[in-house]
């Protein structure tokens, strides 16, 4: 019988990161620049799916994002995020011990 499935990860900065299950789970984040602690992490289980009709049946927990500020860039006159997006860390954490 095998196992199908990844872990999302979120560091202490909010930052997402996900690992297949085969794969070594880093413990600091991967995202460059930032070195801080995994502090936050989810199995998500997809053997037999991931829905069950439209019940979600992987474990998989959908993040909400931090607030993001937009500005309008002075050289294109697009929209733009002021900084990267971040996500908040659910307050059930599952850490490693």
């Amino acid at each position: 019988m095998s196992y199908e499935g990844y872990t999302q990860l979120l560091c202490a900065k909010g930052h997402q990161d996900c690992v297949d299950c085969y794969e070594d789970e880093p413990k600091t984040c991967r995202k460059k620049g930032c070195k801080e602690p995994i502090v936050w992490r989810n199995s998500v289980d997809v053997t037999n799916g991931s829905y069950d009709g439209k019940k979600r049946i992987d474990g998989y927990i959908e993040l909400k994002k931090n607030p993001v500020k937009k500005c309008k860039c002075d050289k294109c006159g697009n929209e733009h995020f002021a900084k990267e997006i971040t996500y908040k860390i659910p307050a059930k954490r599952k850490e490693r011990q």
